[in-house]
């Protein structure tokens, strides 16, 4: 009877890994939780001694967040065949969000640990401490506990440092895979599910040798492949004083479709990590080329105007559900861009245009200045030629243009942008910085549009 109930559960947990489609992020956060929360069931499930509620509650999130760190490498790993980690979006998202609350409670670990004896007497809790300190079983365990809050700040602060990107990226994967094999060797010596046999022990480590598995795989098998596949840059133009346009020529075969992005590298191999990801700014007509729009921001893309037509560029992509292949059914499409944000905004209005699209189209493109607004006159264009599509041009600063609205993407500009246009019965697609997509998403809520019709890309993860 256990076997069967056994062999169903691992069917339905091979089944929910490789189901083709996700309705919502609130349906991709509970798979999460049902991954972290599946195997501390099963360990529940040993007849262990009861010792009290507190001491059940602190083995509970030492579980979780165990579970959460081990789920941390698949997240990162860029994984496009297995549905619940393809989501590369979402999954910094949750990669950073679940980071920070692993750091918080195992620096806590320790104290959560001690606290009951604190309680009792300073002399029990003093005792405690000089004990946890010499003790040889757990020195593995305060390693770890320490190079955890140190990478846990490194990563938060990692803007603060002076160094690359893909010198943070190294010490940041490296320094977390050391963290882990600690955490398990801890776990598996004092755990107390280990004393059921050796075979609990067993199972942590495999669980520790798949996550890590799948950034050997990012870092090391994938790369294998990309340079067999490497793309070619065709031109780079710069098109505003810190925006830059790079079109890059795909191998046969490659396919996307408006709104997505890809990993790009151009180093000189594919393994070097420095991968960032940009936005296809064209259409898939436009194959075999693809164009990127590209704001000076950070080191790499300061770096740009060294790039030479002719160059190796190494692609990994497409990834993004920012698309409009499940909205065919809406009756308005609402297009909102902050700044460079425009780049997948700009892939999607093109193939709406391809397509003759009869329905109500607004875009509202917010940036710095009119000078830096972009396409303007495939915009006016656009207008001219699309059967009911306008544009709204919002500016943050004064401009001798005659701008729709002064100021920032806000609730005001919505209302007033978006009063000709059956709202409840929209898809919104928005695109900016982190910050002003946060600002734009609270505002929409006080419109009646459904959360699963708003898609979102930010930046930056």
């Amino acid at each position: 009877m256990a076997r069967v109930l056994t062999n169903r559960i691992l069917a339905f947990f091979t089944q929910f890994i490789k189901q083709k489609s996700y309705p919502t992020q609130a349906w991709l956060t509970l798979q999460v939780c049902l991954l972290m929360l599946i195997p501390y069931v099963f360990l529940a499930l040993l007849p262990m001694d009861n010792k009290g509620l507190y001491v059940e509650i602190v083995s509970f999130f030492n579980l979780v967040m165990m579970l959460s760190m081990l789920l941390q490498f698949p997240l990162a790993a860029r994984l496009k065949r297995t549905k619940l980690f393809s989501r590369i979006d979402w999954n910094m998202q949750q990669h950073k969000r679940m980071g920070k609350w692993i750091g918080a409670f195992f620096f806590l670990h320790p104290l959560l640990i001690l606290l009951p004896k604190w309680l009792l007497s300073g002399a029990d809790l003093s005792l405690s401490i000089i004990e946890s300190i010499t003790s040889p079983r757990l020195l593995t365990g305060i390693i770890a506990w320490v190079l955890l809050a140190v990478w846990v700040l490194f990563s938060i602060y990692k803007n603060k440092f002076p160094i690359s990107y893909a010198k943070w990226k190294l010490l940041h994967t490296a320094g977390f895979m050391v963290v882990l094999i600690l955490a398990t060797w801890h776990i598996t010596q004092v755990g107390s599910h280990g004393q059921f046999g050796q075979y609990i022990n067993l199972v942590w480590w495999l669980a520790c040798f798949l996550s890590l598995a799948f950034t050997v795989y990012g870092n090391a098998l994938k790369p294998s492949r990309l340079s067999k596949q490497a793309f070619t840059l065709v031109s780079r133009e710069k098109v505003s004083f810190n925006d830059w346009l790079i079109t890059i020529k795909a191998k046969p075969g490659f396919t996307f479709q408006a709104g997505q992005f890809v990993w790009l590298s151009t180093q000189k191999s594919a393994y070097d990590l420095d991968y960032h990801p940009f936005s296809i700014a064209s259409t898939p007509r436009s194959l075999p080329n693809l164009s990127f729009v590209i704001r000076e921001l950070g080191d790499y893309t300061r770096s740009l105007e060294q790039l030479t037509p002719g160059q190796t560029v190494f692609v990994d992509g497409p990834y993004g559900n920012m698309t409009l292949s499940s909205n065919d059914t809406n009756n308005a499409i609402i297009l909102i861009a902050n700044g460079v944000g425009i780049a997948p905004i700009i892939g999607l209005l093109r193939t709406l245009a391809e397509t003759n699209d009869p329905r109500p189209i607004r875009l509202i493109y917010g940036n710095r200045n009119y000078s830096q607004m972009l396409f303007t006159e495939e915009l006016v264009h656009f207008e001219n030629t699309m059967k009911n599509f306008k544009t709204h041009y919002v500016c943050y600063l004064p401009s001798t243009f005659p701008v729709y609205y002064q100021g920032f993407i806000d609730r005001d500009c919505l209302r007033n942008a978006l009063q000709d246009v059956p709202i409840e019965t929209s898809s919104v697609y928005l695109c900016g910085s982190e910050v002003a997509v946060k600002n734009i998403r609270k505002d929409l809520k006080h419109f009646p549009i459904a959360a699963r019709n708003i898609y979102f890309e930010q930046l930056s993860f």
